[in-house]
């Protein structure tokens, strides 16, 4: 069975919500975003000093999206994987699921700075209860900076954009892969393109372990993806235009996950490329393809 996706995150679109909604609309709207895939930290500038007044969460077929409404401005932020603090003492925050996304807004606050007026509580939980997007709790409003954590159910792609009149950050975070995981070899990719490979990594994930490949291509080259015959060895082979293939970094990385082991490469005079995965056993997977950057992943279940 061939398993594709093909993700590519465009920041020029967005979905509008009535400031009057106290949540944003569970039914998908004309213009829907794909899911995002980046996992790095995103830092935005502001536009002034902020005040938030309001938080909001809705579902798209793609990805949950929670909208911090503001007046008086957009904060600067920083959002990445990492542990809820509160802001003044430094008292880690427990947040549901098992993956933690952190906002952090600064020239931000939660009240009026002339009459010190609470605008938005941020001792309040929020359980959204999305397909990722579980729960929401604040690190607190402290000396312009303003903290909040999103629990999510996996480690998975977001992004972050702003908008204006009103002033609001929106922050999405995608949905997790529906495919099915299987042990049928999986074709993706372009012969036409080059295979250069800058690197390779991998992470656990609630039952599943991810490899990464992470690629200087605008496409994947073509690709095959099978276990090797009554073995627990995945073969990831590469085939481009190019030849030599190029492997950048070393050959052999070791990984000792829970089902992930070790990658090696064998790269071919002929310009195929090799990568022998090895698993603790053989268990379904399936195989993914992300943009900006150039990704193929191939996701191992435990």
């Amino acid at each position: 069975m061939r398993l594709l996706l093909a993700l590519t995150a465009t920041a020029g679109l967005f979905l509008t919500a009535t400031a009057a909604s106290p949540e944003l609309s569970t039914v998908a709207m004309a213009t829907e975003l794909p899911a995002p895939t980046n996992t790095a930290p995103v830092t935005g500038a502001g536009t002034g000093l902020s005040t938030l007044v309001n938080v909001r969460t809705g579902r798209h077929d793609r990805y949950d999206r929670t909208v911090f409404d503001f007046t008086g401005g957009t904060p600067s932020y920083r959002v990445e994987y990492g542990t809820l603090v509160h802001v003044a003492r430094g008292d880690p925050i427990p947040l549901a699921g098992p993956a933690d996304l952190v906002v952090v807004f600064h020239d931000a606050f939660a009240h009026n700075v002339d009459t010190g007026a609470t605008t938005y509580d941020t001792n309040r939980v929020l359980d959204p209860n999305l397909p990722t997007l579980r729960q929401i709790k604040f690190g607190g409003d402290f000396e312009g900076v303003v903290s909040a954590g999103l629990g999510l159910a996996d480690r998975v792609g977001f992004r972050v954009f702003t908008l204006h009149n009103p002033e609001r950050v929106v922050v999405d975070v995608a949905h997790q892969p529906a495919q099915a995981f299987g042990t049928t070899t999986v074709r993706v990719g372009d012969a036409s393109a080059d295979t250069v490979i800058d690197g390779v990594r991998a992470g656990a994930h609630p039952g599943y372990d991810r490899l990464v490949f992470d690629l200087a291509t605008p496409e994947v080259s073509y690709v095959f993806v099978a276990y090797r015959l009554n073995t627990s060895t995945v073969v990831v082979g590469f085939s481009g235009q190019n030849v030599p293939a190029v492997v950048h970094g070393p050959r052999t990385v070791q990984f000792g996950l829970s089902q992930l082991k070790s990658v090696s490469f064998t790269v071919y005079d002929n310009g195929t490329v090799s990568a022998f995965v090895t698993t603790a056993s053989r268990h379904g997977f399936r195989v993914m393809v992300l943009h900006q950057p150039t990704r193929l992943v191939v996701d191992v279940a435990h």
